[in-house]
């Protein structure tokens, strides 16, 4: 039904044989993908030629958006990719109609977030109206720590301390942060990580992802191959022997992770998509035992590793154009490593959640250039250096590091000496994201930073009076 919804006006516009004989290939490649994954990959107790009817859907819908003739086909494709995520999970984990219904209308979020912009005159009101939500949210979990499924019909909604901080981490960032008009696409992270059904869950990941790459395409295939992986780890348990499932689970929420980060580098997939999947990926971890979580710590050194050196990598092109910048790949890398790092004071989720402010909400993204290396060294002092909210959030993570094992801890001690001299390197930083004007709502950045900077002092210092 999503799809009856993109009608095509005039002629679709012409191809060239290699265009054809490409979009072919990736068409008939898709569908024998499909098949395999259907037959190797039961779900219930349909027929193989039956259970393969999402499979097949969801790879016409990726061989759509690979190759698409047109933009409408481009939003067909996604909108098949969504609603294939939906189905297959609702045979694999079973739910109810509503929970279905809600699921399945996700396929209609790649059209919104192409055709449905709010009006002007509404949008002052909806941003003050999530800021005020945001702040609610945020002293209600740091009053009253809280741990309740909500439940509505037969949807299940989980909430407790860590899903209100990243509910208001969503609230703002959207609010402040993303493209004017589709401030709405807050709700779908917020849906993401409170949804108990794994088929609402990543279905409205994938639809937040849809939505997010609407304006910036920029790291769009590796955020869908990031989705699909994490969507994987709901497919498993019913398919596979405990033991041999939960290794798959842990490789497969590192791996989804990282690619996240690899992809997230600007735009709203930065805003709202990337905090979404390390919050969705944070509540997936605690029921992780420890060899999982050591498995998933490895993968999350190789991955910081690999984050660092591709953002300098990219230094070496002769272009300038295409180079990144090093400190958000540094702030990635802790990243990664604060959400590894589970520790018993949980420092580590503490770190993640200033980290994610510092991405979606306060990081500076007009930095003056410097035409020499004396130029920088005055630009890097008349900074706000080390920035509060960056380096509390640094050295939180190499606390919980520590706690972890040595080698992640000098890992991320590294990083955090390394994110103190970034400024000398990074001439400029990426742009920001498209229709938002900066003067807006200016007041919100450095009202998080001075705040998230003064917070973990204080919790450290109460933990050690308690001691």
């Amino acid at each position: 039904m999503a799809t009856l919804l993109l009608p095509r006006h005039g002629a679709r516009a012409r191809s060239s044989f290699e265009g054809l004989t490409r979009r072919v290939i990736t068409i008939v490649g898709a569908l024998l993908v499909g098949v395999i994954l259907a037959s190797r990959l039961p779900l219930g107790e349909n027929p193989v030629l039956l259970s393969a009817v999402p499979w097949a859907l969801g790879a016409l819908g990726a061989a759509w958006f690979i190759s698409p003739i047109d933009q409408p086909e481009r939003l067909q494709g996604q909108a098949l990719m969504v609603a294939a995520t939906a189905a297959i999970l609702l045979v694999a984990v079973s739910a109810g109609p509503l929970t279905a219904a809600l699921a399945g209308a996700m396929a209609l979020t790649p059209i919104a977030g192409e055709h449905w912009r709010l009006p002007g005159r509404f949008r002052p009101a909806l941003s003050a109206l999530l800021l005020l939500l945001a702040a609610a949210a945020a002293l209600l979990a740091a009053v009253a720590p809280v741990s309740v499924v909500l439940v509505l019909f037969d949807i299940g909604l989980n909430v407790n301390s860590l899903v209100l901080l990243g509910a208001a981490i969503l609230l703002v960032a959207g609010a402040a942060a993303t493209p004017i008009g589709i401030e709405w696409a807050a709700a779908l992270g917020i849906l993401a990580v409170t949804a108990v059904a794994p088929a609402l869950r990543w279905a409205a990941l994938a639809g937040l992802i849809a939505v997010a790459t609407t304006l910036d395409r920029r790291g769009e295939r590796a955020a869908w191959l990031a989705a699909g992986a994490l969507a994987i780890t709901s497919v498993l348990p019913p398919l596979a022997a405990p033991s041999w499932s939960a290794r798959v689970q842990v490789v497969a929420l590192a791996a989804g992770l990282a690619l996240m980060l690899f992809a997230a580098r600007a735009a709203t997939l930065r805003v709202l998509v990337l905090p979404t999947t390390a919050l969705v990926v944070m509540v997936a971890l605690a029921s992780v035992n420890v060899a999982g979580l050591v498995r998933f710590q490895w993968i999350a050194a190789v991955g910081a590793l690999l984050l660092v050196a591709r953002a300098a990598l990219t230094w070496l092109l002769p272009d300038t154009s295409g180079r990144e910048v090093v400190r958000d790949g540094l702030v990635a890398a802790l990243l990664l490593l604060a959400v590894s790092a589970r520790d018993a004071l949980g420092l580590g989720a503490l770190a993640a959640v200033l980290l994610l402010i510092d991405v979606a909400v306060v990081r500076i993204d007009d930095v003056p250039s410097a035409s020499s290396r004396w130029s920088r060294l005055v630009v890097l002092a008349r900074s706000n250096w080390p920035a509060s909210i960056t380096f509390a959030a640094a050295t939180l993570t190499v606390i919980a590091a520590l706690q972890a094992g040595l080698a992640l801890g000098l890992l991320a001690a590294a990083l955090l000496a390394a994110l103190q001299l970034a400024p000398l390197v990074d001439r400029h930083a990426a742009p920001p994201a498209p229709l938002r004007p900066r003067s807006a709502l200016r007041w919100v950045g450095p009202a998080l930073s001075v705040g998230c900077g003064i917070a973990p002092a204080l919790v450290l210092r109460m933990i050690q009076l308690a001691r």
